[in-house]
């Protein structure tokens, strides 16, 4: 509840960058609640790069706040901008991990090559949408695991792990859950599911992250945007 409602607040504009924000004392006197929580969520804030805390000013609205979180290119941006204020996501799990070639191959690695991977699970509602599987090599995994949970891993990646993304891939595909998504995602044994596959690239056509995401597409249907002389078409 109090990340959701700072957030908000940053992306609307109602604290812009470089406000000072509340203090931990007051913000217990506007949510009601004990200091605990209130540094659980500035401390997530400050981890996916919305604010700064600064010893002996206190803490303010990050330079680079107002961007969106989501990238246009992908096809479930305008659910994050409707829907942000009732999303979540838990890391399940961050470890390094011997993966099977074709992500290795995506990433112009060696069969073999060890990459960290991170198991998110976003929920709308506390209703599990999308499991999602990144893929990184040189990142530091224990700013990760510190982090706890991320709920934009794309500007978490750029702000704190320091990753330069300029180009995206993404290839879509119908699939049926399995009993691993099955039990994660909340479906039947073999409910369709749409699962994308996304290779991110530096400037110079590097690959810095390749991603593997499941979603309950009948909840959250892709769409794409074409635009003509200004004017947007929605299919």
């Amino acid at each position: 509840m109090i990340f959701n409602d700072i957030y908000q607040k940053i992306k609307s504009n109602y604290y812009s960058v470089g406000d000072l924000l509340p203090t931990e004392h007051e913000m217990q006197e506007i949510y009601g609640v004990s200091r605990a929580p209130i540094r659980v969520a500035l401390g997530r804030l400050q981890n996916e790069g919305f604010i700064q805390r600064k010893p002996g000013k206190g803490t303010v609205v990050a330079e680079n706040s107002v961007s969106a979180p989501w990238t246009p290119m992908g096809g479930f941006s305008s659910h994050f901008k409707t829907k942000a204020s009732v999303l979540e996501c838990n890391t399940i799990d961050v470890s390094k991990a011997i993966v099977e070639e074709h992500i290795t191959n995506k990433l112009k690695l060696e069969p073999e090559t060890p990459v960290i991977k991170v198991t998110r699970l976003r929920k709308e509602n506390n209703n599990p949408i999308f499991l999602l599987n990144h893929y990184y090599v040189d990142v530091e995994m224990e700013k990760i695991k510190q982090a706890g949970d991320i709920l934009y891993m794309r500007q978490f990646a750029s702000q704190v792990l320091g990753i330069n993304f300029e180009y995206v891939n993404e290839e879509l595909v119908a699939i049926n859950a399995d009993k691993y998504l099955a039990n994660l995602l909340e479906v039947e044994l073999g409910e369709a599911l749409l699962k994308v596959s996304r290779i991110s690239y530096d400037k110079d056509f590097k690959p810095v992250e390749y991603v593997e995401y499941y979603v309950k597409a009948k909840d959250w249907p892709y769409k794409v945007m074409f635009s003509r002389e200004g004017q947007n078409f929605e299919y």
